[in-house]
């Protein structure tokens, strides 16, 4: 098994608590989980012949839109989401219209602007690969003895269901001079 960063600084264990612990944990878990299904996933992805580029268009339609199936974007948002240049974006969504998987119409207030959504045979690849990762992590899931399962809960659900988001700031530049939330995580923080 491949070695964390964490591991490779320092062979030492972390003091339980710290945060190099907790990391070294969730990594731990987070890297056992997505080996789980790796290789089906890649046959699947491989099997679409669709260029890594392409599928992250595909995913970045798919994870954006209002939940009920409206993802519509402009090429140029679709640049910013996947790193590409607006040339390469606009290249790249030409030939996902050209397989049928996304669909371009001017936009209604701005016809300068480009409105890009997925098809439903998009849709349905997209889809195909979200319900296979559900899958995996609900075999997963269900093999845990259930004061696992509930321990699990009780640890995660104060971080995603908290008021506080915990997943803000995450990848600005200096997330470290953010203030802490309280360490008592089963308090909600007052908004």
């Amino acid at each position: 098994m491949a070695e964390t960063p964490t591991q490779i600084r320092d062979s030492s264990p972390a003091p339980a608590g710290s945060v190099d612990a907790a990391c070294d944990t969730l990594i731990g878990f987070l890297d056992r989980l997505a080996c789980m299904g790796k290789a089906h996933t890649m046959d699947t992805l491989a099997a679409t012949e669709l260029t890594f580029s392409q599928l992250r268009v595909l995913f970045a339609l798919g994870a954006h839109g209002d939940g009920d199936g409206v993802e519509c974007m402009s090429v140029h948002e679709i640049a910013d989401q996947v790193n590409l240049s607006l040339a390469a974006a606009g290249r790249t969504v030409d030939k996902l219209v050209g397989t049928g998987l996304v669909d371009r119409r001017e936009d209604a207030a701005d016809r300068r602007v480009k409105r890009v959504s997925l098809t439903t045979e998009g849709r349905q690849i997209v889809d195909s690969q979200l319900s296979i990762k559900q899958d995996l992590i609900r075999g997963f899931i269900g093999r845990l003895p259930e004061p696992l399962r509930r321990g699990l809960c009780g640890a995660l659900n104060p971080i995603v269901d908290n008021e506080v988001d915990y997943f803000s700031g995450i990848g600005d530049p200096s997330p470290a001079s953010d203030p802490a939330p309280s360490s008592d995580s089963s308090q909600k923080a007052n908004s």
